[in-house]
């Protein structure tokens, strides 16, 4: 008897393997970077996630989590603020669900039932202000399924990309062998995030960084960054995204040359203030100044709202 149970149980290991051999190479020839796999029972297991905002308390019938990711090029992420790291972001966010709602009818149409929840999942950036949350954390997800672990910045950092990579997770009733979540945390703690944030949103001491391993995030005013974020939409350019450009970590960064970045990234604000034509930032300089409305417009931007919102109320 325990040979026949053995012998059943091997064979459903194979065969739910296969699926899953399947599942990422359907995914890459879709232009998926990475994919992982996570069970619901790792949210229990880790307990940080409310219950509420777990895969199987979202849709019961959940057995497995199949996450997405895709990378943001190093140097379009470098831009920001700009109109072209917006579109860029635009676009990951598109090709994710496309890839999600794609595997999801893939996986019903072979008898798996699935669902996948969007990536971002708020109407828009004043409804996020009052309530910082979404229904589903695919950053946790991608933790979970062994893609990366969370940062200082409270992003997840990869081997690959570091934190510029972008993720969609599809629920599924078939079940898949999961990945191993790391073990190694990737985040170095530089610093670099909590110090070139325009808004100041991470509170975290420079002894927290360098000796209390145990605090592994900031505190973080999400709030302040939700407002940020308000900004750059009004002027065509969102999301701020600096938290991303400026960690070092990923392999992306050999691609591109730029190992040693960070120098680069923290004088940028005063080398752009001595003048536009510093050859190290010019060409971001000129990205930012088409398309959307130029960092030096900030102030004038908010007042042109201001203005519009009080000819509305004397219109009506």
């Amino acid at each position: 008897m325990c040979d026949y149970l053995g012998s059943h149980f091997s064979e459903d290991m194979e065969i739910n393997q296969k699926l899953k051999e399947e599942i990422i190479h359907y995914l890459h020839d879709r232009g998926a970077d990475i994919v992982g796999v996570a069970l619901p029972k790792t949210w229990w297991q880790e307990g940080v996630v409310p219950e509420s905002y777990r895969p199987d308390s979202l849709w019961p019938p959940t057995r497995s989590v199949i996450v997405i990711g895709i990378q943001m090029p190093l140097p379009i992420v470098e831009t920001t603020p700009s109109t072209q790291h917006m579109e860029l972001y635009r676009t990951c966010n598109s090709m994710l669900d496309n890839m999600a709602f794609e595997l999801t009818l893939w996986l019903n149409r072979r008898g798996h039932a699935s669902i996948f929840l969007s990536r971002d999942g708020y109407a828009n950036i004043e409804v996020l202000i009052k309530k910082p949350a979404a229904a589903f954390s695919h950053n946790f997800a991608a933790q979970y399924a062994g893609l990366g672990n969370v940062g200082v910045n409270h992003t997840i950092l990869t081997r690959q990309f570091g934190p510029r990579v972008r993720f969609v997770s599809v629920f599924t009733e078939a079940e898949l062998i999961p990945d191993q979540m790391l073990k190694k945390r990737l985040c170095i703690r530089c610093g670099a995030c909590v110090d070139c944030c325009p808004v100041n949103a991470f509170n975290i001491s420079k002894d927290e960084l360098l000796t209390d391993r145990e605090v592994v995030v900031a505190d973080y005013d999400k709030l302040a960054c939700a407002k940020r974020h308000k900004l750059l939409r009004d002027k065509g350019c969102y999301p701020c995204g600096i938290c991303i450009k400026v960690c070092p970590v990923g392999e992306d960064r050999k691609l591109y040359g730029r190992e040693n970045a960070l120098r680069h990234y923290r004088d940028e604000v005063e080398s752009i203030a001595r003048g536009p034509d510093d050859p190290l930032y010019k060409s971001w300089i000129h990205i930012r100044s088409h398309g959307g409305w130029p960092i030096d417009q900030e102030t004038t931007l908010e007042h042109i709202s201001e203005d519009q919102s009080e000819k509305a109320k004397k219109e009506g």
